[in-house]
């Protein structure tokens, strides 16, 4: 059979650069393997919940990404509310469906690969770009639907949890393989999808790992008499925020104050953070920042005595490996975890930090004072605990190459 070298590739996601999600790092990836790749996604609006005034005041800037084709179409906005949310979901599924379609028109592809955050509905318009094009295509599912609006409190009533798995499930079908971000997602998908080829793929890091000429962030000042913990990405529902403020109100309580929690991210719970850390006068010990791209995370990463990850009590989240996971553990500092489930057992696993039960707060402000307690060194030998896991479990050039076969091993059947 012809050995088969550079692949067409049509990625297909909601969210691109310069959003930032991990398809833009494993769309680079592929291009450096030397494949042709072009994105169909829609106006980047993402964690603000408005359209970039950038890409506003000049699309054409946001057609390219690296030498990168972007194909966009338009969208609502997602919002600040949850019937903005559902009409941003279902206007990019109509818009890429129809104007994708026409936009792709002279264009042939050899794969089709969709990158599934919330919402699964991203399945539609590659389903019906691959039914046309005649191409087989993969699905990455980091989200799992109806589990997650169910956790949301999206889904309350029993028919629309069946409504939504049996529409959810009908979309899987379309696929010829499907790529789960944890084992337990992978276990759940098998049950639904017998027939379908499925494989575990977990995410990587976006960060580097911490070289010394790395300077420090100069937007953060340096308070060597507090203990500082940074938590970094989306400040939202599933994040347990509430749980987080009660374990630092505990702290104070107890009269444990010489620490700090500064988090760096944006999401529809931060102004409810805001609020509730003015309301009751917890000022002291947060510091809230935006975003920053992921080559600036490094030098934020540099004022952490330990960082911190945190999900809700709730099935879906035990069966998720979130993305921090991997990028905190190359930083090589030691990971205070509120979680439980796949999360936990990296952390534990890895040896690279402490973990307690999603939403004990009580026993999150114990570690917080725990791993405060340690000598530098105890918290530098739990930093490269997980740097030489991560090196292990999570290595992106094994990934990517991993995908890659994947990928030409669909294309030879």
């Amino acid at each position: 059979m012809e050995k088969i070298n550079n692949l067409k590739i049509l990625i297909v996601s909601q969210y691109f650069w310069p959003e930032n999600f991990r398809i833009n790092e494993l769309t680079c990836e592929l291009k450096k393997l030397k494949h042709n790749i072009t994105v169909l996604t829609g106006y980047p609006n993402y964690p603000e919940g408005k359209i970039y005034n950038d890409f506003l005041n000049n699309q054409t800037r946001f057609s390219k990404y690296k030498g990168i084709n972007i194909i966009r179409v338009p969208l609502i906005p997602r919002g600040q509310s949850r019937v903005q949310l559902i009409a941003n979901y279902l206007s990019f599924c109509i818009n890429a469906s129809i104007l994708g379609l026409i936009k792709l028109r002279k264009k042939e592809f050899d794969i089709i690969f969709v990158f599934q955050t919330s919402p699964i509905l991203v399945g539609i318009p590659s389903s019906i770009i691959s039914f046309f094009k005649k191409t087989p295509q993969i699905l990455w599912i980091l989200d799992l639907w109806p589990e997650t609006l169910t956790a949301m409190g999206i889904l309350k009533k029993k028919w629309q949890i069946k409504f939504v798995r049996f529409f959810t499930n009908l979309i899987y079908q379309q696929f010829n393989i499907i790529l789960t971000q944890s084992k337990s997602i992978l276990n759940i998908i098998r049950k639904y999808t017998k027939t379908i080829e499925t494989f575990y793929f977990p995410a990587w890091s976006e960060s580097n790992t911490l070289p010394k000429s790395i300077k420090i962030a100069k937007e953060i000042e340096e308070k060597k008499s507090l203990f500082t913990i940074i938590f970094a990405g989306n400040i939202g529902e599933a994040q347990d925020f509430p749980s987080i403020v009660k374990a630092v109100s505990f702290l104070v309580k107890i009269n444990f104050k010489r620490f700090r929690i500064i988090t760096l991210g944006n999401g529809s719970k931060k102004p409810w953070l805001i609020k509730e850390i003015k309301k009751q006068k917890l000022n002291p010990y947060f510091e809230i920042m935006d975003s920053y791209p992921p080559t600036r995370m490094p030098s934020f990463f540099k004022h952490a005595d330990a960082l911190l990850v945190s999900l809700k009590d709730e099935e879906v989240f035990k069966m998720t490996i979130p993305g921090k996971i991997q990028t905190y553990l190359t930083t090589g500092k030691p990971i205070i975890g509120m979680l439980s489930g796949e999360g936990a057992k990296v952390i534990k696993e890895a040896k690279a930090g402490l973990v307690c039960n999603s939403g004990d707060y009580k026993n999150l402000g114990k570690l917080i004072i725990k791993i405060s307690k340690m000598s530098k060194m105890e918290r530098e030998d739990l930093g490269k605990n997980g740097l030489n896991f991560c090196k292990k479990e999570f290595d992106r050039n094994y990934l990517i190459l991993k995908l890659e076969s994947i990928m030409k091993n669909l294309i030879k059947k």
